[in-house]
């Protein structure tokens, strides 16, 4: 993957807007188990409008696509440009980075995001062929290489894939297989203040040895909780946001696009 640095906001305490698994299909009527993921999206980002984020950037961490399919890029590209607004972005494992990287071309691709005086690295946690994470050597070449460079401010790494376990063992079994080589290289910096994933489609906070992790839920379909086997609850799309302050805290919360009125189908064997 590309290595590329983009300032994005120089706002003193800045907002981050973290959106993942939008599972945009071939076509803008395509459907995911009942909900339209376009629609879905549409949304979400009307609800982040409404609630006073509309000018934060947007951060949206894999499965863009569900099929990997160019028009899934084609279409998104052309909804965020119209709505003016501030992407940075990195694959899932239904993506396909070359796809994105041509069809998202008003968005190019940003290693490290600056948010005022904190920085997002973002890292590829996808692998071909498999739903399950691994960070390449390049990746992990990448983590040590920027992080070097950020030393003097408060780091977020964001990444698709969870490290831990979050309590569904179907989905536990997606979890990047080589965490640790990751987990060593980020505890030998002591401005990492958080990690950032998706793929599992639903809230989760808790601890990845000492860092604090976060997942997000879906903006399109949720996964029920705590469950051994797939399934899909009723909850409505979401996204996660963050005020970070220049001290190097923060705070996050989830919220909900309570006002979309479609419903999933809860009773889908797959997706």
């Amino acid at each position: 993957m590309d290595f590329q640095w983009l300032k994005a906001s120089f706002m003193v305490n800045p907002k981050l807007i973290h959106i993942t698994d939008l599972h945009f299909g071939v076509s803008a009527d395509s459907v995911l188990a009942g909900i339209n993921p376009l629609d879905s999206f549409n949304a979400v980002l009307d609800a982040i409008d409404e609630n006073g984020f509309g000018e934060e950037l947007l951060l949206l961490s894999g499965d863009l696509s569900g099929v990997a399919h160019r028009n899934s890029y084609k279409m998104l590209n052309g909804l965020l440009k119209n709505r003016n607004k501030q992407v940075a972005w990195l694959p899932g494992n239904h993506d396909r980075f070359s796809l994105m990287k041509k069809y998202l071309d008003n968005f190019p691709f940003q290693r490290v995001t600056d948010l005022g005086n904190w920085a997002v690295l973002s890292l590829d946690s996808s692998q071909l062929g498999t739903p399950a994470g691994h960070l390449s050597g390049e990746e992990l070449l990448c983590a040590e290489r920027f992080l070097s460079n950020l030393r003097d401010r408060p780091v977020l790494i964001s990444m698709h894939h969870c490290p831990i376990p979050i309590g569904s063992s179907w989905l536990d079994e997606h979890k990047i297989d080589n965490a640790e080589d990751l987990y060593n290289i980020l505890t030998r910096h002591e401005n990492i203040k958080g990690v950032i994933t998706g793929h599992v489609h639903q809230n989760f906070e808790g601890l990845w040895g000492k860092l604090p992790l976060y997942t997000t839920p879906s903006s399109c379909i949720q996964f029920k909780q705590g469950s051994d086997i797939f399934g899909i609850s009723s909850e409505p799309p979401g996204y996660r946001w963050f005020d970070l302050n220049v001290n190097g805290n923060f705070t996050t919360g989830v919220a909900f696009a309570s006002e979309f009125n479609q419903l999933p189908n809860v009773n889908s064997s797959s997706y």
